[in-house]
């Protein structure tokens, strides 16, 4: 029997206004398993003033993506891993996943594990789960606007030390068949709506920059989007590993006054 609180939805109410906001989480992928609660997902959206995701999806600077992607002019995989381990790691990865990271020597190793994930997961829709219900519900006329900002998101990738950066490559490489074995199970965790691995599995698998990517981050959102939701109804859309956990977005909501409850399939 699936766990009650098993659930990509949650339903926030609070007893100082009427109106009903949503809480979901999404994997950024274009996997079809991430599409489980698709039409519940648009079911909120349909139902709130606002929609919200991470940052502005329409706001993402070309020329600042390219700028926090790329290593700096003097600096190349092939220079920090050395020529030799370079040779290797490349022949490992093309073979196992089919990616030749000659292409991706100047961008910042992060970019490159990011890829790889891309490259174990099926590839069925036309754009990641985010990016499509962003698309939904600016169809649907809803106001659009990030939690973050742009920047905010840029500046936090700029935080993400290289050498635990270059070491997750190296690991990668290293154990290819676990990194998709972990890959696939996170998805699969995704699918079944079981946010309380997720979270534990995404704590584990970010380490050492836990507080910069999800404690520290979950705090700002929290506070950014009990301001909003107290003035009109929000649907926000964040990745589902920062839901759950003593410092993850159910949590902190609930410490400041929002009842939150799950919500299961085809029940808004």
């Amino acid at each position: 029997m699936k766990n009650k609180k098993h659930s990509l939805i949650w339903k926030m109410e609070s007893s100082e206004w009427s109106h009903t906001s949503y809480l979901i989480g999404t994997m950024h992928v274009k996997d079809a398993k991430a599409f489980v609660r698709m039409e519940d997902m648009m079911h909120c959206i349909r139902s709130c003033d606002i929609f919200a995701t991470e940052f502005n999806l329409e706001e993402a600077d070309a020329s600042i993506t390219a700028e926090g992607m790329d290593l700096p002019e003097d600096m190349t995989l092939e220079t920090m891993l050395g020529e030799k381990k370079f040779s290797k790691i490349r022949k490992i990865i093309a073979k196992a996943f089919g990616l030749d990271i000659m292409f991706f020597k100047g961008s910042i190793p992060l970019l490159v594990s990011n890829l790889l994930v891309e490259k174990v997961l099926s590839d069925d829709m036309q754009s990641s789960l985010d990016q499509t219900l962003w698309a939904y519900a600016k169809g649907e006329d809803r106001i659009m606007m990030g939690i973050e900002t742009f920047q905010e998101q840029m500046d936090i990738l700029g935080m993400i030390p290289m050498d635990y950066q270059l070491k997750q490559l190296k690991e990668i490489a290293k154990h290819t068949q676990r990194f998709r074995q972990q890959i696939l199970h996170t998805a699969q965790l995704f699918e079944e709506e079981n946010i309380q691995q997720l979270y534990k599995s995404t704590k584990k698998s970010i380490g050492p920059i836990r507080k910069l990517m999800l404690y520290d981050r979950n705090v700002k959102m929290a506070d950014r989007v009990e301001k909003i939701a107290s003035e009109q109804s929000l649907c926000f859309a964040v990745g589902a590993g920062h839901l759950w956990g003593k410092k993850g977005l159910i949590k902190l909501l609930k410490t400041k006054g929002f009842i939150l409850k799950p919500v299961p399939m085809n029940q808004n």
